[in-house]
């Protein structure tokens, strides 16, 4: 999420802006490209919203220290930006025309689009190449080590080897990017050091493929990407105890402070025809889209000694 802050003075505006860009370990890298500005018109300040980033943007834009003004609309304002475009939020000018006018504006926004949900009938193909069978390391309902938060407790982790080739589970466009970060551990402090790819879904979902090796990333903000795809090579940057894929899909919620990130539960298919599924923890999964789909084995849970 990005906070920006505006003053303005009469006709006159003076500029002050703060950003704030918070991370995690499935999102980071550079500052989405968008914008709030204030632009004059005659006698008042059009607050203009600019995305110049492939995904929606959901923005949330306050007044305060306000003195002497009208607007157009009630505030806080919130909207919903799409791809490549410029959106008028409101029209501000003084209420009193004889008198001089002042507010300051801040605004909060996050990729992704707050007014839609996840299409519960959306399916995924396995993240990895045909004909590669790898185990599930972490899923809702099975044994958690770190998908405690709202943005990763619906995840699934793939445990593999490092600089497999991972795929696109659903078509979509690639809308961020990261694949500079070089190393990995169990420290907390490498939570926003994940190498990954952002993909955004035609129901405005966006699927996140996490941990990818240094330099693992083989597809470029914009592109569009078919289910299938090779997107890039899977490792263990970030926080992480080991090489694996982390594959969660979002959508967008509203909050008190702005907007946050929600993980979704999703439904895998194998098989041709399909045999769909609920991904769970120790199912042992394969890419296989030739043949008929059946249900994915379970390994046996190791357990330790017997109490006494």
């Amino acid at each position: 999420m990005k906070i920006s802050l505006g003053f303005f003075v009469g006709h006159y505006p003076v500029m002050l802006l703060l950003a704030i860009f918070a991370s995690h370990h499935a999102q980071a890298g550079t500052p989405y490209p968008f914008t709030v500005t204030s632009e004059k018109l005659g006698q008042s300040y059009q607050i203009i919203a600019h995305n110049r980033g492939h995904a929606p943007v959901s923005v949330q834009v306050s007044l305060s220290s306000v003195e002497n003004i009208s607007s157009d609309q009630s505030f806080p304002v919130f909207a919903v930006i799409r791809p490549n475009s410029d959106t008028t939020l409101a029209t501000v000018r003084a209420a009193n025309p004889g008198r001089s006018f002042r507010f300051s504006t801040q605004n909060r926004f996050h990729p992704g689009n707050y007014r839609t949900n996840h299409d519960p009938g959306a399916l995924y193909r396995l993240p990895f190449e045909d004909d590669r069978s790898f185990v599930i390391g972490q899923a809702p309902g099975g044994k958690i080590s770190t998908h405690n938060t709202l943005d990763s407790e619906q995840a699934i982790d793939f445990t593999m080897p490092e600089n497999t080739p991972i795929v696109a589970a659903r078509k979509g466009v690639v809308i961020a990017t990261e694949g500079s970060n070089q190393f990995g551990g169990q420290d907390k402090t490498m939570l926003s050091m994940a190498n990954h790819v952002r993909i955004l879904h035609a129901d405005d979902s966006i699927a996140t493929y996490a941990h990818l090796a240094p330099r693992g990333v083989v597809v470029g903000v914009g592109q569009r990407v078919e289910a299938g795809a090779v997107i890039g090579y899977s490792g263990s940057t970030g926080y992480s105890s080991g090489p694996h894929l982390h594959f969660a899909v979002h959508q967008l919620l509203r909050k008190s402070d702005g907007f946050g990130n929600i993980s979704v539960p999703i439904r895998f298919y194998v098989g041709n025809p399909a045999y769909v599924f609920t991904p769970q923890y120790l199912q042992q999964v394969t890419a296989d889209y030739r043949s008929p789909g059946h249900p994915p084995p379970m390994l046996e849970r190791k357990t330790g000694p017997k109490a006494r």
